[in-house]
């Protein structure tokens, strides 16, 4: 009997990882008599909170927080031993917002804060934050702000967000949460940007936040000014670490309190145990709804396929699109769109899109 691994990201937009994994699965079942073993997976955005609450140990905790633009939202973490699994985008992800609420010089990560401090009430010594899918680019000055932290020249504005940072004259960290200090601290994401520049927070990512050309330019010179300031303050750089711009700056604040960056798909891959499960695998199945040459770049399907192939396991990704990635040995891209159907009947119908091209894949190859 074959072997074969079903470890789907999410198809943004249509289908959870998870969703994804079952419609593989049932194609997969449907199809001919294998093992199955279902994987889904994440890189560090917005799903890895669901993969975490699936493992075993795993106690799911609510908390009352500010959501991004102030009005309160129930947010969800993990518990899982004694580590804290927490997801910025359940406290300021742009899914909470509706088009006219996009504001990035308003938006904040106070929630953020406020879910760590809801986490350190439990029996924990370790906290990963994820990273993707946030409104914000406050530089995660209200992530510091609810942890403790004050800043002078705003006016004590609360929450704190992508607006004041030009304002900020000053740093004072004497009331930060002391059982900070108890915690390992680890920043999941996918990007590798640093925190203002052409190739920074403000410019690469904003104006999917909102922003027109004007607020991208305020926002990324008050992201250069607060990091002028941070560097006066502590003599610590903290603009050109790799993902220091991640989730709007949020990176910057997480390596100011000594948070370890790690990229997002390496950590959920490990955690689910997926090195373990592909031993003795015939074949992988994995997906997302673009897949392209980024897919290699610390995303998640890239990472199952760089795992695989060290196996010598071969891949089948499944996508909505795709772009040319080259000759990759080992690695057959599907795409799951028939010819002539738009985007919006694509993200409609695909469930059933998936399920008939893992069918149609397995009849040619297995």
């Amino acid at each position: 009997m074959k072997k074969i691994i079903v470890a789907p990201d999410s198809f943004k937009g249509s289908l959870s990882a998870a969703r994804a994994c079952e419609v593989i699965a049932s194609a997969v079942e449907k199809a001919g008599n294998f093992e199955i073993i279902k994987i889904p997976v994440a890189d560090g955005g917005e799903g890895t909170l669901s993969i975490a609450a699936s493992l075993d140990g795993s106690r799911v905790k609510t908390a009352e927080v500010c959501g991004p633009l102030g009005k309160t939202v129930k947010a969800e973490y993990v518990i899982n031993k004694k580590t804290a699994i927490i997801e910025s985008a359940q406290a300021c992800g742009l899914t909470l917002l509706c088009e006219t609420e996009k504001k990035p010089l308003f938006t904040t990560t106070y929630g953020v804060g406020q879910l760590v401090l809801s986490a350190l009430e439990e029996d924990i010594d370790t906290i990963m934050i994820t990273l993707g899918g946030s409104s914000t680019n406050d530089c995660g000055i209200g992530f510091l702000s609810a942890l403790g932290v004050e800043f002078s020249g705003i006016n004590n504005a609360v929450p704190p967000s992508g607006k004041d940072l030009c304002g900020i004259t000053d740093i004072n960290t004497d009331k930060l949460d002391s059982r900070l200090k108890k915690v390992r601290i680890y920043a999941l994401c996918d990007v590798e940007n640093p925190l203002y520049g052409k190739n920074g927070a403000a410019y690469v990512f904003a104006r999917q936040k909102g922003a027109d050309e004007k607020t991208v330019e305020l926002l990324d010179s008050g992201l250069e000014r607060f990091a002028a300031t941070v560097k006066r303050k502590t003599g610590r750089d903290i603009a050109f670490i790799n993902g220091a711009g991640a989730a709007g700056g949020l990176g910057a604040a997480l390596i100011l309190l000594g948070a370890k960056i790690v990229k997002g798909a390496e950590a959920v891959i490990s955690a689910v145990g997926f090195d373990e499960k592909l031993k003795n695998a015939d074949y992988v199945f994995t997906g997302e709804g673009r897949f392209d040459r980024q897919s290699f770049m610390g995303k998640a399907t890239g990472t199952v396929y760089v795992r695989a192939s060290k196996e010598k396991i071969p891949v089948a990704v499944f996508c909505g699109g795709y772009d040319n990635v080259g000759n990759t040995e080992g690695l057959k891209t599907v795409c799951i769109t028939p010819e002539g159907q738009s985007t919006d009947e694509a993200m409609r119908n695909a469930e059933q899109n998936l399920f008939a091209a893992v069918t149609r894949f397995i009849e040619k190859y297995l």
